[in-house]
């Protein structure tokens, strides 16, 4: 029988193994993981007979929801060995890491899943959207990459791109840096925008196995500003985009976002009493099932409306409306890290 714990600073080992067997990523950005996002405190994993045989990372981080910013866990690598899948392991496992997330006063959990149909089974749904842009021409001149501008530069850039989004990881000058790291040290390259001298957009792309590029995070404080940046890209680009951006692409769910603590979150983004009563259903986080009222109080009193708790993390994000309680929001999350 597999015992589940926190990980530990002498598991980083086997975690890192894990994740060279079992995903794709570059060994440059495994470096740069484990060097800063690891978090043993934080993250769980199967043990059976001393091996690490299923694992979930967890990260502390901090989520800008409908203009209102809450600590979050960022879920990554989540991974069980071949041999041991079908058993159940990661569902112990992120019920552990969903629990300590309960323990530290942490109400949500977000993800970017490969698969979203592998995490509806404890019902999760997406909570944003991403628009893909394909260029369809070559640019007037052939592109020439700029340095990446200093952190503070991106984050003022950051900051007016994302603060009117429900959704989006809330970054410091410090993230911004990682960040850039994490893209660059993959041979990611970045291109600027500046108006009157100062910088007002951003994006980075990376190399594809085909020759094409593709970038992961476009960025751009206006309009004109995004226009003209994907204006120096080559035929063939891929660009990721807030899905209001006004060009021609294909919109896709993006991430999700977890409730781990629905009585928290009722009361902070409703907060009357009067205007709720809601049953939720959680078919795996127990304390989050029951009829509770507007303030997120659980009360024995008849509900006159009935979610699952994917369904109700959409509406309190703003990815759907519900009723005149939860107006629609624009939802978007450039990237997880």
């Amino acid at each position: 029988m597999a015992t589940i714990r926190p990980l530990t600073a002498a598991d980083k080992k086997q975690a890192r193994e894990i994740w060279e067997l079992r995903f794709d990523d570059s060994l440059s950005f495994i470096d740069w993981f484990f060097a800063e996002r690891f978090a043993p405190e934080t993250s769980f994993c199967a043990e059976e007979d001393g091996r690490i045989v299923s694992i979930a990372h967890g990260c502390v981080m901090q989520l800008r929801i409908r203009g209102v910013v809450l600590p979050a866990m960022m879920i990554s690598g989540v991974a069980t060995l071949p041999g041991f899948e079908g058993q159940g392991l990661m569902k112990r496992v992120l019920f552990e890491l969903f629990s300590e997330c309960r323990r530290r006063g942490i109400p949500l959990a977000f993800h970017k899943p490969s698969h979203f149909s592998i995490y509806r089974a404890v019902g999760e749904f997406p909570c944003d959207d991403a628009l893909f842009h394909t260029r369809e021409t070559e640019p007037s001149v052939p592109v020439v990459w700029d340095a990446v501008p200093p952190a503070e530069s991106l984050l003022r850039v950051y900051e007016q791109a994302t603060s009117r989004y429900s959704g989006c990881v809330v970054r410091s000058a410090g993230d911004l840096a990682k960040r850039a790291q994490d893209l660059t040290i993959d041979g990611s390259r970045c291109l600027v925008h500046q108006t009157g001298g100062v910088v007002d957009g951003f994006l980075f792309a990376s190399l594809e196995a085909d020759g094409s590029l593709y970038c992961e995070e476009t960025l751009a404080s206006s309009a004109l500003a995004y226009m003209e940046l994907i204006a120096r890209l080559p035929k063939g680009s891929v660009v990721k985009l807030p899905p209001d951006v006004p060009i021609s692409g294909t919109i896709r769910p993006w991430g999700v976002v977890i409730p781990v603590d629905v009585s928290s979150l009722l009361r902070v983004f409703c907060g009357d009493a009067a205007a709720l009563r809601l049953r939720v259903f959680d078919e795996f986080l127990p304390w989050n099932c029951g009829v509770f009222d507007g303030a997120g109080n659980q009360t024995s009193e008849s509900a006159t409306s009935f979610l699952s708790v994917g369904r109700l993390m959409q509406f309190l994000c703003g990815y759907l409306p519900f009723r005149a309680v939860f107006s629609e929001q624009i939802c978007y999350c450039a990237d997880e890290y």
